[in-house]
């Protein structure tokens, strides 16, 4: 056994460079499995710690729930804990700012992540905790003990199911401050507030008027959502009475599926196989070089056993070596990599980096599984070899090939040297293949990310966020903490906006939120399912945007109309305005957008409350309106839609203005001059910068986000395209260098009948460009399919979701095939020139000595 080990470590030692390609090709493969697992479990544990803190730890919540529904969700087969607290609706400041009401439970308080850091809990009526930011917000300081005045405003149902609005005036003493993280509120973020509430006593809401929420953490991680919809629609709550921690969810899901995330996975694929494809090549190669001596092991008695053993030790030891420098690469690389990478939603890049036992065995397994795979071939084969054989010949190419009529073609273009490179290249066809695929291995990605970078602007530009822009640069909307009935843009608002240098156009919107009375069998059957709604009720209230905009931005939604006339808005009756109507909601269960009403048509008349605002209150009245258009499914993706939540209404903005009681906008949009974009940002920031919780949405920031994202997406994959090049010009290298060794009486012969040195080196170096002109058609082949099948997904998915057709074309990825030609060839040309230079030196007699 001892001679054998020894046998085995005298080839290595003899094969240096070959040893090395062998252990760089394991040592990178473990690298980049283990280093790309470690950053993205790094990147998932952080964010998921990140999310605890800053969003809680529940994972959905249900409201608008009575006392009952809450011990069933309490006691379902699915919940392992939850928390409820009574909704007392809104906190509604003199200047608009409204935040959550909830009655004190401390368990939901700690669920929803919040760290008391003055004062108490409230123990009595018209005690309250707020957040620290609200006060900000407010203008107030962090002083306990001092009275806030609010509205208290709650939307309930009254006996006869309809939608009304309780508004009344409340004094509170502060006793306690609440926070969160400060990275919570650099986002979109929803302010609460805490008070006691007892039930059967005087409370800030009357008995009647009061509803619950609960918020769940479920036994089980696996498919979060679908379990909580599922006990959604066990206890038949609407769709608009449930929601995810969406970032909980979303952080949750991404650390579950660390080991099958597709884009990992799909780089660990990528790697393993050019890894295979390397050692296998090298072994081979190997053997090649050692029938020889394996013929004459045979010879003097050796087994086929013993012959294989000294193929397993070096495959024993390369694996050995190629772990130890592959783990200590991949944790050098995973240090480096949380800050080139981003797997993460949140900004991790500053975390601590964690490596698990789990990632640890994981790289163990692909790099013993790499060394098996791809020695385990050559192994098997060297005990197949006789001694006679062995004797005869070292290179086991195969039989004489036939010369064929392209040959002659690629005589006359490329000349003697260029035919004979060809016929050389496929000698060993197996090997070449070998050295093709793993060529070709990183082209594909490489060709769909350039693909994608070259069309960035076609794909950016038709994001349905940018769409909805329409043809204006910025839209100035308000957050989530503001009650639009008490606040909005004023008129003076958008003349100083219309004024600022390099602004082109203005235009205003008003919305407000209203309900559609229907009669129930009016309703499509999955609406009703969709939201809750039982046939047991004969006529029912569903949630509808109703809005209006100015006379310019309306003409620009002609375009949109399925059915009717957009003119109908001004020539409306004495008796019913004429309104256009997106009766279409968007099922997010079945991915597609779904009717609301059934058969409705331009003609139909509607009943619809809206909020009206009088003397300082609000409540909902009747109008009756008529169908003037109705609008095309893809409103949803290119319009200003609500992106399928709600019915859709679309009135006069005046006619509007004027019944409703509102004098404020909630919508402006601005289209700016070229060149103009970021000091119109800057200016609207500062005409604003008094207006709590404004929110200014740029068309050239939505672009900038994705291409962010585009960019570290970018980043990372040619980091791995150029390490798989990086192996695969290993493997075009060591082939090249081998057939320079084993065919050294092939080019003394050629030599000593005249060829040149610079003829042989030609011939060499058209060989390496023939290893790169077929990868790159591989390449080309596989990565324009990729980019076509990409493309055609997205368009399917626009078409069955909001009927847009073809809204990305695909273009032949002409410039990414030519560019990574162009690298392919360099790399191959580089690998041969280094080995042609052994030609030079090449003694033409000691050649001619030399048996194959």
């Amino acid at each position: 056994m001892n001679v054998y080990i020894h046998l085995a470590l005298a080839y290595l030692k003899k094969q240096r460079g070959r040893t090395i390609a062998l252990v760089l090709g394991v040592a990178l493969a473990v690298m980049l499995v283990f280093g790309t697992n470690v950053i993205f479990e790094s990147q998932s544990r952080n964010q998921l710690a990140n999310i605890y803190k800053m969003y809680g730890t529940y994972q959905g919540i249900f409201t608008n729930l009575n006392k009952d529904l809450t011990e069933k969700i309490k006691n379902d087969k699915d919940v392992s804990k939850s928390a409820v607290a009574a909704n007392l609706g809104n906190l509604v400041t003199d200047n608009g700012i409204s935040m959550i009401l909830n009655s004190t439970d401390k368990d939901y308080i700690e669920m929803n992540g919040y760290t008391l850091t003055k004062g108490h809990l409230p123990n009595k009526q018209g005690e309250i905790v707020l957040e620290s930011q609200a006060l900000k917000k407010m203008g107030l300081k962090e002083k306990l003990g001092v009275t806030i005045n609010f509205k208290i405003k709650k939307e309930y149902k009254d006996e006869n199911g309809l939608n009304q609005i309780y508004i009344e005036n409340k004094s509170f003493t502060l006793v306690g401050i609440l926070d969160k993280p400060k990275q919570y509120y650099e986002g979109y973020y929803s302010l609460r507030g805490f008070t006691y509430f007892k039930e059967g006593e005087n409370n800030v809401l009357p008995d009647n008027l009061i509803t619950y929420e609960e918020i769940v953490k479920l036994k089980s991680k696996a498919n979060l959502s679908g379990q909580l919809n599922q006990i959604r629609e066990r206890y038949n709550i609407g769709r608009w009475d449930y929601d995810l921690n969406i970032q909980l969810v979303t952080a949750l899901d991404d650390y579950s599926s660390q080991n099958t995330n597709d884009s990992v996975r799909h780089f660990n694929i990528l790697i393993i196989i050019t890894a295979i494809l390397l050692i296998y090549n090298m072994f081979n190669i190997s053997l090649i070089d050692m029938i020889k001596q394996i013929g004459m092991m045979r010879a003097i008695g050796s087994s086929k056993k013993q012959v294989r053993l000294i193929i397993g030790f070096q495959s024993l030891f390369i694996l050995i070596i190629g772990l130890s420098l592959g783990l200590l690469m991949g944790i050098a690389f995973s240090y480096i990599g949380m800050k080139l990478f981003n797997f993460a939603f949140l900004d991790v890049s500053q975390s601590t980096v964690y490596i698990s036992a789990k990632n640890i065995w994981n790289a163990l397994i692909v790099g013993t599984a790499t060394v098996i795979l791809s020695s385990i071939i050559p192994i098997w084969m060297s005990g197949m070899i006789s001694p006679i054989e062995a004797m005869r010949k070292s290179d086991r190419s195969g039989g004489k090939q036939r010369n064929r009529g392209y040959h002659k073609f690629i005589k006359k273009i490329s000349g003697i040297t260029g035919e004979m490179a060809y016929k050389n290249v496929w000698r060993n066809k197996w090997r070449t293949i070998i050295i093709v695929v793993s060529v070709a291995m990183a082209g594909y990605l490489f060709i769909d990310d350039i693909a994608f970078l070259n069309n960035r602007d076609a794909v950016y530009n038709t994001t349905p966020y940018v769409l909805n822009m329409q043809d204006y640069d910025f839209k100035l909307l308000f957050g989530p903490n503001i009650d639009l009935y008490f606040t909005g843009y004023t008129n003076d608002d958008v003349k100083a906006i219309s004024q600022i240098e390099g602004v082109k156009k203005v235009g205003t919107k008003v919305s407000m939120e209203g309900f559609l009375e229907s009669d129930v069998n009016d309703l499509e059957n999955d609406f009703k399912k969709y939201n809750g709604i039982s046939d047991t009720n004969k006529n029912v209230e569903t949630m509808i945007e109703v809005k209006g905009y100015d006379d310019d931005q309306l003409q620009g939604f002609k375009k949109y109309i399925d059915k009717g006339d957009m003119s109908s808005l001004n020539n409306s009756s004495d008796k019913y305005p004429n309104a256009i109507v997106f009766n279409y909601y968007y099922d997010i269960f079945k991915h597609k957008l779904e009717g609301i009403r059934k058969d409705l048509k331009v003609g139909d008349t509607m009943t619809i409350r809206i909020p009206v605002i009088r003397n300082g209150k609000i409540a909902y009245e009747e109008e009756n309106i008529r169908v003037g258009a109705l609008l095309k499914q893809e409103w949803t993706a290119k319009g200003d839609s609500t992106r399928g939540a709600r019915m859709e209404i679309i009135l006069p903005q005046k006619y509007l203005m004027t019944i409703s009681g509102k004098s404020t906008y909630d919508q402006i949009s601005v289209q700016s001059e070229a060149g103009k974009d970021t000091y119109v940002y800057d200016s609207i920031n500062k005409i604003l910068k008094d207006k709590p919780f404004t929110d200014v949405e740029s068309k050239l920031s939505y672009i900038e986000k994705s291409q962010k994202g585009f960019t570290g997406v970018l980043k990372s994959d040619m980091v791995i395209v150029a390490l798989i090049l990086l192996i695969a010009g290993m493997n075009v290298y060591n082939t090249l260098k081998t057939n320079l060794l084993i065919r050294t009486n092939e080019f003394a012969t050629l030599r000593a009948i005249g060829m040149t040195v610079k003829q042989l080196k030609s011939m060499i170096i058209k060989e390496s460009i023939i290893y790169g002109v077929l990868s790159s058609i591989i390449a080309a082949v596989i990565g324009s399919y990729n980019v076509y099948s990409f493309y055609s997904l997205v368009n399917r998915q626009y078409k069955a979701g909001f009927n847009i057709s073809e809204r990305l074309q695909f273009k032949f990825p002409v410039i990414p095939i030519l560019l990574y030609s162009a690298i392919v060839i360099v790399i191959c040309i580089l690998s041969s020139y280094v080995s042609a230079k052994k030609v030079e030196k090449l003694n033409i007699v000691e050649g001619l000595n030399i048996i194959e």
